[in-house]
């Protein structure tokens, strides 16, 4: 396990390597580099730290910035005002931006490095600084979480965990045989494992997963690493927020059918029941629980098992934070280069430490929910995407929701093919070259359409030009998220014997 000191440690020195590396590749950096938004604050933070905050700011940063953060101090000759630091705009940095521009200074506007500072003190005055800035900091709360110890990869902040259902070692072991438990299905022959398994990163390599009954999804099955800093979840219903809601629906849903226990919600529970190792297993979960085997606590538990699986010791990883500078291939090297580059943009919706925008986790100072337009399909000219896979739009009949779906999570991509909500490109350089068009031409065919004409796209698709060095250097990048300890880690794995022959 680590100690919160071990994960303050790992966040120096990724800044550290973060400053060091593209201080070597440009002379001049007067912003923070993209690479920047994928750190993250290690505080649990506390009113205390905010306090320390404000009282660094008071003695290093209000001199120049005004102590409302308002700015008004005349610049020195040549130089740029200090910035107004409530400024609404300012709101889009990101915490590691904020951090990054703390520890390293801007050169050309005079703004010099916080030295002297503890890495800690720097992220207290990251959380002032967004206080001012009128981005309420979410502060240590009792979540239920706090007592239980995470296994938090380098850099990783703390997962936020529900009231109602605090994290305990009983609960996570009792979710995870649920999860790999076909007594959930209607036949006996599913499980959750089926459309998740763990050698894919929790996918099924499937297109569209296949059910129970035989119905197919209309979307392929999301990896579920790191879905506990998920605020929303499934690929396009923003309604969907809670991972214990979320389980129900496939156990009953009918529309498509995947585990087909609609109306048989007593007959799975007596299953449950007659299992011998249950009975132990739910009561040591839920003590003091009249009748622990429920519904809910099916639910509660396979949802604190999900939250342990985290993901975030690749090979990037081990590079990023100096466990392994020689992690990364120079192919690697270069395709990071044009990941966070404004060329390509693949940062702006795939940034943060599990690069995807849309995260939230103790501490967390603004929280992004972001659906895309990436102009996948067009199918009259005005940005239409086929029945039912119209995105968010599904959910709220708004036009301009059109096509709308979540960026997912980049980790471990490589083992998650096929790609987009639909499962409708094969390949990673297939998804770099449907991103370099700037959007799908789809020639023939009932999909038919020029998605990168479609009005209802993301600003952020806009297309590109690469060469063929490029594109493998961009796919030996993505390949280097893949984290080969997670997929073989016996804690997450199917703990049921098999049977004789499989």
């Amino acid at each position: 396990m680590r100690s919160q000191s071990a994960l303050v440690a790992a966040a120096v020195l990724w800044g550290g390597v973060l400053a060091a590396q593209v201080a070597g590749r440009q002379e001049h950096v007067h912003h923070a580099p993209a690479q920047a938004r994928t750190l993250t604050s290690p505080l649990d933070l506390s009113d205390a730290d905010l306090a320390a905050g404000q009282t660094t700011y008071e003695a290093r940063c209000a001199g120049c910035h005004g102590r409302a953060g308002t700015g008004g101090v005349a610049p020195a000759a040549g130089r740029p005002a200090p910035a107004d630091l409530t400024r609404p705009d300012l709101r889009t940095h990101t915490d590691g931006e904020i951090y990054w521009v703390i520890a390293n200074g801007i050169p050309a506007s005079g703004m010099p490095a916080a030295t002297g500072l503890s890495d800690t003190a720097r992220w207290q005055l990251v959380a002032w600084v967004r206080n001012l800035g009128g981005v309420k900091v979410a502060v240590r709360a009792t979540d239920g979480g706090a007592s239980y110890v995470w296994d938090l990869p380098p850099g990783f902040p703390r997962p936020k965990v529900p009231a109602d259902n605090p994290m305990t070692p009983a609960k996570v072991e009792l979710g995870r045989y649920l999860f790999y438990d076909t007594r959930l299905s209607v036949d006996g022959t599913f499980s959750c494992g089926t459309c998740h398994e763990q050698r894919l990163a929790f996918t099924d390599g499937k297109a569209r997963s296949k059910g129970v009954t035989g119905d197919i999804t209309p979307r392929s099955a999301m990896a579920l690493h790191n879905v506990a800093y998920a605020p929303v979840l499934t690929w396009a219903n923003p309604t969907v927020r809670r991972l214990e809601t979320q389980a129900l629906v496939p156990m009953f849903g009918e529309d498509p059918v995947e585990l087909g226990l609609s109306g048989l919600e007593d007959t799975m529970l007596g299953r449950l029941a007659a299992e011998p190792r249950y009975p132990a297993m739910f009561a040591a979960a839920f003590p003091g629980d009249p009748k622990p085997i429920s519904l809910a606590n099916v639910t509660r538990a396979i949802a604190s098992f999900e939250r342990t699986l985290l993901s975030g010791r690749s090979a990037y990883d081990l590079y990023r934070t100096s466990a392994d500078p020689k992690a990364l291939s120079p192919a690697a090297m270069r395709g990071e280069d044009l990941f966070f580059s404004e060329k390509t943009g693949c940062f702006r919706c795939h940034g943060g430490f599990n690069f995807t925008e849309t995260n939230d986790f103790v501490g967390k100072g603004f929280l992004e929910i972001e659906f895309h337009n990436t102009g996948l399909y067009n199918l009259d000219g005005r940005g239409t995407y086929p029945t039912p896979n119209t995105g968010v739009h599904a959910i709220t009949d708004a036009p301009g929701d059109m096509g709308r779906f979540k960026a997912p999570s980049l980790r471990n991509i490589a083992l998650t093919a096929p790609y987009m909500h639909d499962g409708s490109i094969a390949t990673l350089a297939e998804v770099i070259t449907h991103y370099e068009a700037g959007g799908r031409t789809v020639t023939d065919g009932p999909h038919k359409g020029v998605g990168s004409a479609s009005p209802l796209k993301s600003e952020f698709v806009k297309g590109f030009e690469l060469t063929d060095q490029d594109r493998a250097d961009l796919v030996a990048f993505l390949e280097s998220l893949t984290d080969h300890a997670f997929i073989s880690d016996p804690r997450f794995a199917d703990p049921w014997p098999k049977p004789k022959g499989k």
